[in-house]
């Protein structure tokens, strides 16, 4: 009697133990997201990774900007990139680590770690592919002028955004901005940062409209301002 007692309570802790581990690996799944709770409300975003590389310029219509000036506009959109909903941005640069290791091991040569990016589509799929990331975008400014008598500037931009696994075109976009004509600013670089940072703004517009998050963002908040209105 005793002795079977003895199996039953063994058996009893067997069971508990065993339940203990089912609901524990339950918990690990729902944490991990094997598992989707029907009656959840909230929906995980996954955001995609996008490298911006420095922009290129137009040697003829752009031949007045600053040659470095690309890596400025590209900064100016990572900046206005760090709100969106569905991309996670990043700004290229060669000093980043997995480049970096490419050339050590001899898998890229280190001219090719630099720009041109919009005129060289292999180079630039390459690179993103070392940086392991979703998407990228290439871009140049392809029109500058300063009408030193009026004092306005107006810069145009071109961008392709890019699936990286791929290297196809997801969609190009082309803006293009103005400044001056009542602005206090009468410098001519302070009148391209004005007009540039116009530009990339329309730009930053243009592809989160390709992120369904951003999308739907987008539509949340426009009810809410109309209701504080």
């Amino acid at each position: 009697m005793i002795t079977a007692g003895k199996r039953r309570i063994t058996i009893c802790i067997a069971m508990c133990m065993l339940l203990a581990l089912m609901l524990a690996a339950c918990s690990d799944a729902a944490l991990f997201g094997w598992f989707k709770h029907k009656s959840q409300g909230n929906v995980v975003v996954v955001k995609h990774t996008l490298v911006i590389f420095p922009f290129d310029k137009d040697a003829e219509s752009a031949e007045s900007v600053p040659d470095e000036y690309g890596e400025t506009i590209a900064g100016y959109l990572r900046t206005a990139m760090s709100s969106s909903k569905g991309y996670s941005t990043l700004l290229y640069d060669a000093r980043l680590m997995p480049i970096k290791r490419a050339v050590g091991d001899n898998v890229i040569k280190e001219q090719d770690t630099k720009g041109p990016f919009v005129t060289d589509k292999p180079k630039a799929m390459k690179l993103a592919d070392l940086l392991a990331i979703d998407y990228y975008i290439v871009g140049s400014i392809e029109g500058y002028t300063y009408d030193k008598e009026k004092k306005t500037v107006e810069i145009t931009l071109k961008a392709d955004l890019v699936a990286a696994d791929s290297g196809k075109l997801v969609q190009e976009f082309l803006v293009a901005a103005t400044a001056g004509d009542g602005n206090q600013a009468d410098d001519e670089e302070e009148l391209r940062t004005l007009a540039a940072g116009k530009a990339v703004q329309a730009l930053k517009e243009k592809i989160l409209a390709t992120s369904p998050a951003d999308v739907k963002a987008q539509t949340v908040e426009q009810p809410k301002e109309q209701t504080e209105e």
